[in-house]
């Protein structure tokens, strides 16, 4: 099975997301399949199985970014699959991303412009921590 995926990469020093605009594919092993197979419908399991997965690490280092000393990544889609949210979410983002993050985060409806603000700010204060736990170290 192929699988397809896409990147960004991180600057720290900007605390910033940058896509990497190229589709990558990998071949799995058939019991790589089954274990994709069984997590994707599971948005943040698939994300972590694939990004703790040596051959997806193995992978990245070897073919995709060979001299990436202290280079730090993030997958921002699997097979169709967006994460892109995460990265660069906003609080003027659209509404189907407050929807996502609402539900992920146990986030109470707003009722007005002025609530959407304070729960996009509240979004953001979670996905501080959310993101680092997704960057790829592959220093």
């Amino acid at each position: 099975m192929q699988l397809e995926f896409e990147l960004v990469t991180y600057d720290e020093e900007l605390d910033k997301f940058e896509l990497d605009e190229t589709i990558y594919q990998i071949e799995l092993s058939e019991e790589d399949a089954e274990t994709y197979h069984l997590l994707k419908d599971s948005d943040l399991h698939l994300y972590n199985w694939l990004k703790e997965s040596d051959f997806f690490k193995k992978y990245i280092k070897e073919e995709v970014y060979p001299d990436s000393k202290n280079k730090k990544i993030a997958i921002s889609d699997i097979n169709g699959i967006s994460y892109r949210r995460f990265y660069f979410f906003k609080v003027t983002s659209g509404d189907s991303h407050y929807e996502y993050f609402k539900k992920l985060y146990n986030i109470h409806e707003e009722s007005d412009w002025q609530d959407r603000e304070d729960v996009g700010e509240e979004i953001l204060q979670h996905l501080s921590t959310k993101r680092q736990e997704l960057i790829l170290n592959l220093g």
